[in-house]
């Protein structure tokens, strides 16, 4: 839903990779982590602003989210949330900023609604548009 919303701003899209595991029942977590950076590494665009979320990562308003936003449109910026658990630490080395969307752990699946939803309200308070408040 959010990421329609957010098409009218410029182009989005929402790729995921396998879980590096390759459906283990019993995975080797640093092998399934160091599989999933290579992935995600791989599909990163060379010119992107890498942005991971992770919970040390630096807390943002909306608002402070927004601006930051609007001062990085020139590049393209990638989202990567981690999987079961988390960021191999080449991810997380190679980010231009990590952010975290709090405290709390939450599932891969609802962390990208949450941060979808916050790009479209970062994208509507940078045109002007109400939906913020």
């Amino acid at each position: 839903m959010y990421a329609t919303r957010c098409t009218p701003f410029g182009k989005l899209t929402v790729l995921e990779v396998k879980e590096g595991h390759g459906g283990s029942v019993k995975p080797d977590v640093i092998k399934t982590l160091k599989n999933e950076a290579a992935d995600l590494m791989d599909k990163l665009p060379k010119d992107a602003l890498l942005i991971a979320l992770d919970e040390h990562g630096s807390k943002k308003s909306t608002a402070d989210f927004a601006q930051w936003l609007s001062t990085h449109a020139d590049r393209p910026l990638v989202f990567v949330i981690g999987g079961s658990w988390g960021l191999d630490q080449t991810v997380l080395d190679r980010a231009d900023m990590t952010l975290s969307l709090g405290a709390m752990t939450l599932p891969h699946a609802l962390a990208r609604i949450v941060l979808l939803e916050q790009i479209y309200r970062a994208e509507m308070i940078n045109s002007g548009r109400k939906y913020h408040k």
